[in-house]
């Protein structure tokens, strides 16, 4: 299948053999992934049947329209804002850009489909490793922006969230800017939320206060038992529809 993929040319440059296959390995396993996929059993609403599945030559195809025509300002896929083409903004143009995040989130304000979709996403933590894989990219940059939990000023940033984060200095854990970030009871209270998941202004939001966070955690208690109650009772189902055809 490397040989299929016919990403090879002619070169002195020794370095590109080894990159090159690389590369086309890195289309066999997306490949894979795609028929994965295909096969239902992540997600039974992804399920395509082989006879309407995509060849290797069509998906090779569409891989390649989809590079050509992609286009790096959208900012939908991690590291897009480092591209030359978006260092080249004028740094308002790099923040009207509309952000990944703002796609997945359809309803207006916090919901049950919201909170569902913010448990499902990355930034949400519900272990402490899946925390500390997210406190362990926290990388200190030169360039300062609003933190999106406090507002203030920071050069901390979360490479995995690709957001600003204020980071404790010395042995002040007061504040807890990393925690409450992917915490999902601080979900809606960002900076980010704001236009994502209220589809307002950023300019317009400000420090949620003491009251405000007490009151969206309540919510989102209640929304999260909703979600457990529906996944228990689809679960209870399965299990006895099974027992029907076992009988």
């Amino acid at each position: 299948m490397i040989k299929n993929c016919g990403i090879r040319h002619i070169t002195w440059k020794y370095w590109h053999a080894p990159y090159l296959h690389a590369k086309a390995m890195g289309v066999i396993a997306a490949y894979d992934m795609y028929n994965e996929c295909c096969d239902g059993l992540l997600d039974p609403s992804w399920k395509v049947e082989k006879k309407d599945r995509m060849s290797f030559c069509i998906f090779r195809q569409t891989l390649g329209q989809q590079m050509l025509e992609y286009d790096p300002r959208k900012r939908c896929y991690p590291g897009d804002d480092q591209m030359r083409v978006c260092t080249q903004q004028h740094k308002k143009r790099r923040a009207s850009s509309k952000s990944s995040s703002a796609d997945a989130f359809v309803d207006d304000g916090l919901s049950v489909s919201n909170v569902k979709k913010a448990r499902a996403s990355e930034r949400i933590c519900e272990t402490l490793d899946e925390l500390n894989s997210h406190l362990m990219s926290f990388d200190r940059g030169t360039n300062s922006k609003a933190c999106e939990v406090c507002g203030k000023k920071t050069l901390w940033k979360c490479v995995k969230c690709n957001k600003y984060i204020c980071a404790p200095s010395g042995r002040n854990w007061k504040e807890g800017c990393m925690v409450n970030f992917h915490n999902i009871s601080f979900f809606g209270l960002t900076r980010s939320d704001n236009a994502d998941v209220h589809k307002k202004k950023t300019c317009d939001w400000t420090p949620p206060t003491q009251s405000l966070i007490s009151r969206n955690k309540r919510r989102i208690r209640s929304f999260c038992e909703d979600i457990d109650k529906e996944k228990n009772g689809a679960g209870n189902d399965n299990d006895s529809e099974d027992e029907d055809e076992r009988d």
